[in-house]
């Protein structure tokens, strides 16, 4: 299949989905939206306590030597895979409307409070933060997860319709396969994130932020002695 036939078949997909693509992008912003919300709400004593687990990575980072890289990409790849298995999985059930853009919805949250929280905190350094370590990764991740999304739904609505024909079974086993597959491939995407995440953002973290978060430390230490002067 050569690459005109490839835009074809996807601009196909995308009109004949428009619906769902437009419920799941509104399930992401939402969440997305809720989470950068949230952070406005959180406690100072809350604030204090993630600034701190964000320099203690920064230390680690920034000291360490030999940082293992081999275990961020484990984990950061890990985690993609259990999204990409739940949306998967709900596809499969006759609840996927609403638990798909759920689970959408909540990847959203959490990115939108850890961009939110960035550059509140940090201000113009989280905000480049933002645009070095977060925004080239999520170019991968985000549309992975809204065609996972959609193609979770509309499996998830394609069984509903065919609940009552006869040989159901047969059925569900020869559209499993090629759904499946279709996760394989935009997992093989993850990868791409995940690579990024394991062996960039740590070299970047290290030599434009470390030093960032070491100086804002020292900055609120001299704050406090001047007012004990």
């Amino acid at each position: 299949m050569n690459s005109s036939k490839i835009k074809t078949h996807i601009m196909l997909h995308i009109r004949k989905n428009i619906v769902l693509y437009l419920l799941i992008i509104f399930a992401f912003i939402t969440g997305v939206a809720a989470g950068g919300f949230t952070v406005g709400s959180i406690s100072p004593e809350q604030r204090m306590y993630l600034a701190d687990y964000l320099q203690g990575y920064s230390y680690i980072i920034g000291n360490q030597p030999h940082v293992d890289r081999t275990i961020i990409f484990i984990k950061a790849l890990l985690q993609n895979l259990q999204t990409a298995f739940f949306i998967w999985l709900f596809g499969l059930t006759y609840l996927s409307i609403p638990l798909v853009p759920l689970t959408v919805g909540i990847r959203g949250f959490f990115l939108g409070f850890t961009v939110a929280f960035l550059i509140d905190y940090y201000a113009l350094n989280g905000l480049f933060m933002v645009l070095v370590c977060i925004l080239p990764q999520s170019f991968i991740y985000i549309p992975c997860l809204v065609v996972m999304g959609v193609l979770a739904v509309q499996f998830g609505i394609e069984r509903f319709k065919i609940r009552k024909l006869p040989h159901l079974k047969q059925m569900r086993m020869r559209r499993i396969a090629p759904y499946t597959f279709k996760f394989v491939l935009i997992i093989m995407a993850f990868f791409i994130s995940s690579v990024f995440e394991a062996f960039v953002v740590p070299l970047v973290f290290k030599f434009l932020f470390a030093n960032m978060f070491k100086m804002k430390e020292f900055i609120a230490f001299l704050s406090k002695q001047i007012k004990w002067v």
